[in-house]
């Protein structure tokens, strides 16, 4: 999965979800990708999501991503 890929996930699901971040940062981690996301609101905590190279397939992704980030269907 490239990193254009993760960013869009990412941002799709703070959009559908609501929550009030962004992404901050994605990088290279090991086993595959760490998404690093930022409060729009001063001093609320900041999250970071670790992707393993397992989660090679975008529903994978977008479930470990939403997990992540504490939202459920």
């Amino acid at each position: 999965m490239e990193l254009n890929d993760v960013q869009r996930m990412a941002d799709s699901v703070l959009r559908e979800y609501g929550v009030p971040m962004k992404v901050s940062m994605i990088s290279p981690a090991p086993a595959g990708w760490t998404v690093a996301f930022a409060s729009r609101y001063p001093g609320a905590p900041s999250v970071e999501v670790k992707l393993g190279c397992h989660h090679s397939s975008a529903h994978h992704v977008r479930e470990s991503l939403k997990r992540g980030l504490s939202v459920y269907d």
